[in-house]
């Protein structure tokens, strides 16, 4: 008996130990190392009743009776006849009144045409990603194979099943009816595809997800980087000088580093300064780009989400994003100071914005810059902007 007891508990040490050793998972656009913390303290059994990773295990246990989404589900189907090619409608374009079949449809900045619901490859990306981040994330910290199994399904669904997978290019997002078949402006739709990279390091130690699995979709994900960077549209979206030319970067530069292609992430980070930073940021902090918007707020943290992403990126390969400031006087801190004053008096802010502002997504930038610039500073602005409301939340896991 007591030889079987010690070999029982030689077998526990040892899977603990295995568990423990798995290493900071490789992730790429949040705080690795920060999340690398969580599990262990939880498979320790020291933050059981943490309410931040109780919250992560509620959103997942959510998720578990999810059906699986695919491109195969839309009614449209594409110009190039197969519906396995991802369609989207520009969602601010709407029906032209001066002419009898509403071609070619005009521009409503900020107004979303509800017809965009019509076609449901964008909502079903949006289910998925949000879907896979709660449940590969619940996965790793806890090494329940529940939400590996279920982040498994749903990714195999959309990127790897000949049935259901969607083939990898945008040629049809945010067409216009009587303007274009699809436009490097939507390129956008799939800037979530840098949270599925990380959820990917996350569930790389499970074996639900195996390195068939894996080696299948770093092809995909190859030949999506092809088309990305030498398609028309691709080119196109490359040019843009506002948000949309930053949530490029950030697919371009988390792809190439899931592929193991650092020498191509490294020179689209370096250009960051010059083609993103320089450009949109002035002296003190302002987004021009982003102003001009109908929805100004919302476009200038937008875009701040993406600078902030690659600036995590960037530490990967040793480019240096969050102090870089442009000949100029740009900076990504200058931009995120100018407009954190404006969420506690919204009234003062003297940009157009036809829509409710929502300061939620300024919380996981603060938590970024709390670490890269200044943790009083940044604290403070936390404490002032959310309170105690946000601290339950799951980007206290990842940034």
């Amino acid at each position: 008996m007591k030889i079987y007891i010690k070999i029982l508990l030689g077998i526990i040490i040892i899977s603990y130990v295995s568990l423990a050793q798995t290493g900071i998972p490789k992730v790429f656009s949040v705080d690795g190392k920060k999340i690398y913390s969580y599990r262990q303290s939880y498979l320790k059994g020291d933050i059981k009743k943490d309410e931040i990773v109780k919250k992560v295990i509620r959103e997942a246990n959510k998720q578990l009776d999810m059906n699986p989404v695919s491109v195969m589900q839309k009614e449209k189907t594409p110009p190039g006849g197969s519906k396995h090619d991802y369609t989207s409608l520009g969602k601010y374009w709407w029906p032209n009144p001066k002419t009898k079949d509403g071609l070619p449809y005009i521009r409503k900045d900020g107004v979303v045409n509800p017809e965009t619901k019509n076609i449901s490859d964008d909502e079903n990306l949006g289910s998925l990603v949000k879907a896979v981040e709660s449940l590969s994330l619940a996965y790793y910290i806890t090494n329940e194979t529940k939400y590996s199994d279920k982040a498994a399904q749903l990714l195999k669904v959309w990127f790897l099943d000949e049935s259901t997978k969607m083939n990898p290019n945008l040629n049809y997002s945010q067409f216009i009816p009587g303007k274009s078949e699809g436009r490097g402006t939507g390129i956008i739709d799939t800037h979530w595809f840098a949270i599925i990279i990380d959820d990917l390091g996350l569930l790389e130690s499970s074996k639900s997800w195996t390195k068939e699995d894996n080696s299948n979709i770093k092809l995909w994900f190859n030949q999506y980087l092809d088309w990305l960077i030498s398609s028309k549209n691709g080119k196109d979206e490359a040019k843009a000088t506002n948000n949309h030319g930053s949530w490029y970067d950030v697919q371009v530069v988390s792809i190439a580093l899931f592929l193991d292609k650092e020498d191509l992430a490294k020179k689209y980070l370096e250009d960051v300064k010059t083609k993103r930073i320089s450009i949109q940021i002035e002296t003190d902090g302002k987004q021009p780009l982003e102003l001009v918007r109908t929805t100004s707020w919302h476009y200038s943290v937008f875009n701040l989400e993406a600078l902030t992403k690659l600036a995590i990126m960037g530490e990967k390969v040793g480019v240096d994003l969050w102090n870089y400031e442009s000949p100029e006087g740009g900076s990504i801190r200058k931009a995120l100071d100018f407009v954190l004053p404006y969420s506690l008096n919204i009234k003062e802010w003297k940009y157009p914005q036809i829509k409710e502002i929502q300061t939620s997504s300024l919380y996981p930038l603060l938590l970024a810059a709390k670490r890269n610039f200044d943790e009083k500073t940044y604290s403070d602005w936390i404490t002032k902007i959310f309170s105690d409301k946000m601290s339950k939340d799951k980007e206290n896991i990842l940034y």
